[in-house]
């Protein structure tokens, strides 16, 4: 037994890039931002660069500072966006991270 609870579990045992992918843009924010320290450890240990990239600017988004209109400044914004359009094609089985 391990002390992760099991929805990070499920990133644990995640056969391939392409379920990583498939978790990392399912899981709850509030996983990622509770669990940040998991996750990377995780995303590292089975090499996804581009999953890494992904959770980064999912972090960046998550804790930065709004400005008025409550959004997160458009550089931040556009990073998070530009990350998550990789991964979804990678959770598509659309590409392979490298080739």
């Amino acid at each position: 037994m391990t002390s992760m609870l099991p929805i990070v579990e499920e990133l644990a045992d995640a056969p391939d890039h392409m379920a990583q992918a498939r978790w990392l843009l399912q899981v709850p924010l509030a996983v990622i931002i509770r669990d940040q320290v998991t996750i990377h450890r995780l995303l590292s240990a089975a090499g996804f660069h581009e999953g890494l990239a992904y959770f980064a600017a999912e972090i960046a988004a998550l804790s930065a500072t709004r400005g008025r209109d409550g959004l997160a400044p458009n550089t931040i914004r556009m990073t998070r966006e530009y990350a998550r359009i990789g991964i979804q094609v990678i959770a598509r089985g659309g590409a392979e991270e490298g080739k």
